[in-house]
Parts: structure tokens; C-alpha cells; sequence
């Protein structure tokens, strides 16, 4: 018999507490700006731009978008990222039509989420941030070689 899928609440959390520090990196002067523009390709045809789109006391609410047609399946992608400033942790809160994922679902589902959605997606966030500053490029300082020098 097949075992019901555990949600494993440290990995999960260590994720989101990297996923905080990367962005955090990637926001410099966040409390006077509101959008920060990347190229990830070398000849600047896929952009990711990351949006605050809302500010409270203790969280901020971003979106980090890719702008630039991989090929003709994947179209742009947009993800929903809620930053916990007083529990220094960002997580994934929407993509697509949906938000706020739950820590497991039952599979099969009607939307067919993973069992594991929840982590796939901030795994991803984080996969896709060190991308970023491994390989990025500021399109507002274009002259640097990497992400970060300078800044």
C-alpha cells in the first residue's frame, strides 16, 4: 500500500527562508523602488521582472514575471510571491488562475495539483532566483557582468 504523502514542514520552510534571502538581493533600494528588470539570456530576449505590488508593516507582495517567448509552448509566466519580513521568508501565493496552495492535496484532484504543489512551486521560485543572480543581468546598470557587482 502506497504511503500518503507528508509534507516536510523544515524543507519547506528552509526553501521559503532562501527564497526571502534571494530576493532580498535581488531588491536593492526596495524601500524607495517598486520594480527591478533582469535579462537571463545573453542577448537580453527573456526579461523577469519583479513588482511590489503591495506593502504592509510586516509583508511585502511581489510579482516576479518573465517577459519573452521560450518557444511557441510556453507562454510568459507570472508568479505571485508573498514576503514575510518578520519571519524572513517568501512563498509562492499565486500562479495562473490560482492562489493560496494548500500544503497537500489528495491525488487525483479536479484541478490536478501534485500532491506536493505547494513545494514544487516555491522550489521552483528558488530555482528560478538562482538563475537569476547566477546569470542575470540588470538591465538598468547593463554594464555589469554579473548580477550584484556594483549594486
Amino acid at each position: 500500500m502506497k504511503s500518503r504523502y507528508k509534507v516536510d514542514l523544515k524543507g519547506l520552510q528552509a526553501v521559503c527562508g532562501m527564497n526571502y534571502a534571494k530576493l532580498l538581493r535581488l531588491m536593492p533600494g526596495r524601500e524607495q523602488r517598486d520594480s527591478w528588470e533582469y535579462s537571463a539570456s545573453p542577448n537580453g530576449a527573456h526579461t523577469i521582472t519583479i513588482r511590489i505590488l503591495e506593502r504592509a508593516p510586516y509583508t511585502t507582495t511581489i510579482a516576479v514575471e518573465q517577459q519573452g517567448k521560450i518557444n511557441k509552448w510556453l507562454q510568459d509566466l507570472s508568479l505571485g510571491v508573498r514576503i514575510y519580513h518578520d519571519a524572513e521568508m517568501a512563498e509562492v501565493v499565486n500562479w495562473a488562475q490560482y492562489r493560496q496552495f494548500l500544503g497537500r492535496y489528495p491525488y487525483p484532484n479536479k484541478d490536478m495539483h501534485q500532491m506536493d504543489e505547494k513545494t514544487q512551486l516555491n522550489q521552483f521560485l528558488s530555482d528560478w532566483l538562482s538563475l537569476c543572480i547566477a546569470q542575470g543581468h540588470s538591465l538598468e546598470y547593463p554594464n555589469f557582468t554579473k548580477l550584484g557587482e556594483g549594486i
